[in-house]
């Protein structure tokens, strides 16, 4: 027993690198620098099911204004994309308002607590829209709902500028937005685009009351000052991818 005890003292009492066993390497076998690995014409995606580089796309679409309050919100849209590459493209987009005005311009007729109606159905109305914009594709994919289906789709960003047509003058807007692309095939697909517009145009609240008091069709935009305003458009629709060239 007391042999026992004197073998676990001894061994407490040695210090851990005596028992540690010490591997030594020549230093002319050790690495003298760290490598990584080059690659010389890196490819992201290999055997794409839709190619758009140097190829048209047309379609058509139905917008849709998030922030009019008083005229119809909804337009008939066109949209026509010259990809130059795969992630480089020149979008033109198109859009004509419908006619009509919506239900809070003829609860304003008075408004409440007032006897005198606002008429803002007589202020210039937006009646078309057009943009040129670059588009880049940040992003191309896929994804699968079967395991015998596979749909491709894309994520891209806009940004240009364009003019918006107001009562009887034409202003100039900016816009930036995003948009996604889900293919059913590799030349059809359906388009959603959501963009902000950024423009000055006529104040119908900023001009005097008798501007529209004692109308009696569509007042000129150049009678009232103008505002800034920031919009949003969202437009849906189907686009048809055409032969390369």
């Amino acid at each position: 027993m007391k042999g026992l005890w004197f073998l676990v003292l001894l061994l407490l009492s040695t210090p851990a690198a005596s028992l540690a066993e010490v591997i030594e390497f020549p230093e002319e076998e050790l690495a003298q620098e760290s490598v990584l690995p080059i690659f010389d014409n890196p490819v992201s995606v290999k055997a794409r099911n839709v190619v758009t580089e140097k190829r048209f796309e047309v379609g058509g679409q139905l917008g849709y204004n998030l922030t009019e309050a008083f005229f119809n919100q909804y337009s008939f849209a066109g949209t026509l994309t010259y990809h130059l590459t795969e992630e480089h493209g020149v979008n033109i987009f198109g859009s004509f308002n419908l006619p009509g005005v919506t239900s809070y311009t003829s609860e304003l007729n008075p408004p409440p607590g007032s006897t005198e109606s606002l008429n803002l159905q007589h202020a210039p109305r937006p009646k078309w829209v057009v943009l040129g914009s670059y588009q880049y594709t940040g992003f191309y994919g896929k994804m699968s709902f079967t395991k015998d289906y596979i749909m491709n789709l894309s994520l891209y960003g806009l940004g240009g500028i364009g003019g918006i047509y107001i009562g009887d003058k034409t202003f100039p807007v900016l816009n930036f937005g995003l948009g996604q692309k889900f293919y059913f095939s590799p030349h059809f697909a359906l388009r959603f685009d959501l963009r902000v517009l950024m423009y000055q145009g006529p104040d119908p609240f900023g001009a005097p009351k008798t501007t529209l008091l004692n109308a009696a069709g569509e007042q000129s935009a150049s009678l009232f000052p103008k505002r800034l305003y920031i919009g949003s458009l969202l437009s849906v629709g189907a686009i048809w991818l055409l032969p390369g060239t």
